[in-house]
């Protein structure tokens, strides 16, 4: 059965939720809870699933607003953090989830299955580059050591070293879940995702890798990075580092209707009224008309009153809003603009939610390949991504067809053309991944209008550190900011990876 977050029983010992630098020593014997030794690491590892994996809002979580997916007509839902790029502060709260990993890979190896390593190694680096991406710098060395060394004020790592050590870490998990596909290791029912199959996580931890090495695209001359020379010998050495071939390897969190367990839209039918699709993505799906939107959102007032009948695709039957608008403009824009589809989105079981996709992978090698990274066919690669994003919404394969051979799809060359066809594919998957490409690339371009938060006009390019820090760890935060950002901690600052 599904377990997601509400319902999850906490089974682990030394699992304490405080943060990287909060000293809580009074609960770190927890009378309720097993002692380590006693606890199945696949129930670790359900835990572990439902905190992250699990853990993001479909269609109106913030990062479908940043990225101008969906707009609200009602500051009352949509508020000033959704569209309106309110910049505030991260959140360490992946550190307590690194915890349950730890945990995890400790009892792992006290029954002998290192696979688990493996895993806790791709979980590891997915709560690392949550916090790197968004904020720059991060405790990372000494950081989970208020237990075992009573050190609660971590030092900072620079975001470069901790790139440099999560591309480690998934070197090593590849090696690590390849000897476990060879001896047919499971990881038992506890894994949501990919049911106990370690081959799938093999895939996924290379897949995340490839990820990582596309965002580092402004470094990509950094001799310790060695970015093509990591893509390349991915790429080249598929028997070492098997990758996604398909949908089916999708790492998506799934939905069942099971109370407390269901789609989380299946409870806001009654507020779908309150959202709209964006202009920016509207915009591309119209000068593509690309059927995708038939099955994302639903024609709008006035197409239906218009025309009730019609059951032909006419992607001018659809549109969307001028995200970052104001409110009232939004709201007068209402009726020539489409909501969500309730039919497809409002059900007990959703969509699955994509976190690592196929269709993404795709996209970054036509990316690495048409930077010149790496030899290959942009153009069979861009196809794909195309493909397998459509085929996700059960398109059919002679509509996929028309539209790869239509002129305006057609692959030219163009970074641009792979960029936006991510972009589109990205709609309510893989949590902030949509906005970092755009904040790295510039592509594709976001609406600026009234509704900016930001005093520079700006759209933030990273968050503040937690203010929990200035007072539990005020010294490290402090040197981390003066040795980033001369000082001062601004939504505007340019991390390391983007300059």
């Amino acid at each position: 059965m599904k377990i997601t977050n509400n319902k999850l029983i906490t089974m682990v010992a030394g699992i304490f939720l405080f943060s990287a630098c909060q000293p809580l020593s009074e609960y770190e014997v927890n009378p309720n809870s097993p002692s380590e030794g006693q606890v199945p690491p696949t129930l670790i590892l359900t835990n572990v699933i439902a905190n992250t994996l699990g853990a993001y809002r479909p269609i109106v979580g913030t990062y479908n607003g940043w990225a101008q997916y969906i707009a609200s007509i009602s500051s009352q839902q949509g508020d000033i953090s959704f569209q309106g790029y309110l910049g505030s502060e991260a959140s360490f709260s992946p550190y307590s989830v690194l915890r349950d990993v730890a945990s995890m890979e400790f009892e792992g190896d006290r029954i002998n299955t290192p696979a688990y390593s493996g895993i806790a190694n791709f979980f590891k680096v997915y709560c690392l580059m949550d916090m790197t991406m968004q904020m720059g710098d991060i405790p990372m060395n000494d950081a989970l050591k208020g237990k075992s060394e009573s050190n609660f004020t971590p030092k900072y790592d620079s975001q470069k070293d901790v790139f440099m050590n999560c591309l480690s870490l998934l070197e090593e998990a590849n090696s690590i879940l390849g000897d476990a596909v060879t001896r047919k290791v499971s990881v038992g029912s506890g894994d949501l995702i990919y049911g106990g199959d370690v081959a799938g996580w093999q895939k996924a931890v290379n897949a995340l890798r490839l990820r990582i090495l596309i965002n580092l695209s402004k470094k990509v001359d950094d001799t310790d990075l060695k970015i093509k020379e990591q893509f390349a010998e991915i790429l080249n050495n598929p028997s070492k580092y098997p990758l996604f071939t398909s949908n089916d390897d999708n790492m998506t969190f799934k939905w069942y209707d099971i109370e407390g367990n269901r789609y989380l839209l299946f409870y806001q039918l009654a507020n779908s009224d309150y959202y709209r699709i964006g202009n920016t993505y509207y915009n591309l799906i119209k000068k593509y008309n690309d059927p995708r939107i038939s099955v994302i959102a639903e024609r709008t007032k006035e197409a239906v009153t218009a025309n009730p009948d019609n059951i032909e695709f006419d992607v001018m039957e659809y549109g969307g809003v001028d995200c970052n608008d104001s409110y009232d403009n939004i709201y007068a824009a209402r009726d020539k603009a489409s909501i969500y589809n309730r039919t497809y989105y409002c059900t007990p079981t959703g969509e699955p939610m994509i976190l690592l996709g196929y269709s993404e992978l795709c996209f970054n090698i036509a990316e690495a390949i048409n930077r010149g990274w790496i030899q290959g066919d942009a153009e069979e690669q861009y196809e794909k991504g195309i493909r397998a994003s459509m085929q996700f919404y059960g398109i059919s394969e002679s509509v996929i067809s028309e539209y790869l051979h239509s002129s305006v799809v057609a692959y030219g060359g163009q970074l641009e053309q792979i960029l936006n066809q991510k972009y589109i594919a990205f709609f309510n998957n893989s949590g902030w991944e949509p906005f970092y490409n755009i904040r790295r690339t510039g592509i594709p371009v976001l609406n600026i209008g009234d509704n900016m938060n930001n005093p520079s006009g700006k759209i933030p390019v990273r968050w503040r550190y937690p203010q929990a820090e200035y007072q539990t760890n005020e010294a490290n935060v402090r040197e981390a900011i003066k040795r980033q950002f001369d000082g001062t901690d601004g939504v505007d600052n340019l991390m390391w990876l983007l300059q």
